[in-house]
């Protein structure tokens, strides 16, 4: 067995049918590495809840290092904890309706305990009406962005959001939508405010998303957010189907609307193969989907040897609703900022020739 499939057995403790392991014969050297790669995909917290229930066996010098490092791993979640109270607070203040995303309302609301799940940054999710004043907010505060505007507006009418660095150096991802590119604008963000669930941070009652859309922002994630998934994300997926009260008829239900059921499909399938899980008829649909044609043109630009940044951008022009949002929409992509160009293009000339290599093939 390989150490990488030793540790998918330890992050699938926890779930339906999954064996008990053990680690007592690891050589030092595997054991390091192993505990290496779980601290970098912020697993430790899954492997010591398990440990801690005895499904995973291990000899007394491993559980001590494990407890040592997902001691130092919750450490930097109460700081980013903190952090996330500061912002959100400061948002309230200013009358900015937010909600806390994924690591810390995942962690407090659906894992048996917030320590299985660690996180590295904070995620917050602002209307888009109050994103520009969310954004002079964070700066105000000593905060900077780590990547420049493409145009602007750009960012409060079609962009996913902004990363912000913080002074202290926590990273706060602002978020107007779920992703960039075609999902991201194909959703419908007034339903995300609708309803108000909550969790208890500091003594404090933080908005969250509710579970269906905790499980769906979940998915868009694990499906499109980085090449190869965190174990984290697909974590995620499966803990929100198999160890909660989700409603997945409900959460497809949503997706279909949001023209991305595919989305849903696609990170079902990877945590299921991921861990190793059997698919039962609750989840047996997503193996048999077939994306629509908005969808697998979408898809496209998300996944596989092509997939970049600059094609989500071509082929969000799909999910633009209305011809004069078409307009504004492309006209953005092409006339951006002569920095924006210059850094990230190297000029207007080789944009628009990235841009046209970029477009859609059919459609």
């Amino acid at each position: 067995m390989s150490d990488l499939s030793l540790l998918e057995r330890g992050y699938s403790q926890g779930l339906p049918d999954v064996p008990r392991i053990s680690l007592v014969g690891l050589d030092d050297a595997t054991w390091t590495d192993l505990i290496n790669l779980a601290v970098s995909e912020r697993t430790v917290g899954l492997l010591a809840h398990a440990a801690q229930l005895d499904l995973i066996e291990m000899t007394e010098d491993q559980r001590d290092e494990l407890v040592a490092r997902h001691e130092e791993a919750m450490r930097l979640c109460l700081v980013l904890e903190r952090a996330a109270l500061e912002v959100l607070n400061t948002f309230a203040a200013a009358g900015i309706d937010a909600r806390l995303l994924k690591g810390a309302a995942i962690a407090h609301l659906d894992y048996p305990d917030p320590s299985c799940r660690g996180f590295g940054d904070v995620d917050v999710l602002v209307p888009s009406s109050g994103y520009e004043e969310a954004v002079r907010l964070l700066v105000a505060a000593g905060a900077r962005r780590r990547f420049q505007e493409v145009r602007p507006g750009f960012d409060k009418r079609f962009g996913k959001g902004v990363c912000m660095l913080r002074p202290d150096g926590v990273q706060i991802d602002l978020h107007r939508t779920f992703v960039a590119g075609p999902f991201g604008l194909s959703i419908d963000l007034n339903e995300l405010f609708e309803q108000f669930p909550v969790v208890r941070l500091g003594g404090v009652d933080i908005p969250v998303l509710t579970r269906e859309h905790r499980f769906l922002h979940a998915c868009y994630h694990a499906a499109l957010g980085d090449e190869s998934p965190r174990t984290t994300a697909l974590r995620d997926v499966a803990q929100l189907i198999l160890r909660s009260d989700l409603d997945l008829v409900d959460a497809r239900r949503t997706a279909r609307r949001w023209r991305a059921e595919a989305v849903v499909a696609r990170a079902i399938q990877l945590a299921w193969n991921k861990f190793g899980l059997t698919a039962s008829s609750e989840v047996a649909w997503a193996q048999n989907s077939r994306p629509t044609r908005f969808e697998s043109r979408s898809l496209a630009a998300y996944v596989g040897p092509n997939r970049s940044y600059a094609r989500q951008m071509t082929a969000g022009v799909h999910a633009v609703r209305g011809f004069s949002a078409k307009v504004a929409y492309v006209r953005t992509l092409v006339a951006v900022s002569p920095d924006y160009a210059r850094i990230h293009d190297g000029g207007y000339r080789r944009r628009l020739s990235r841009a046209w290599a970029s477009r859609p093939r059919r459609g």
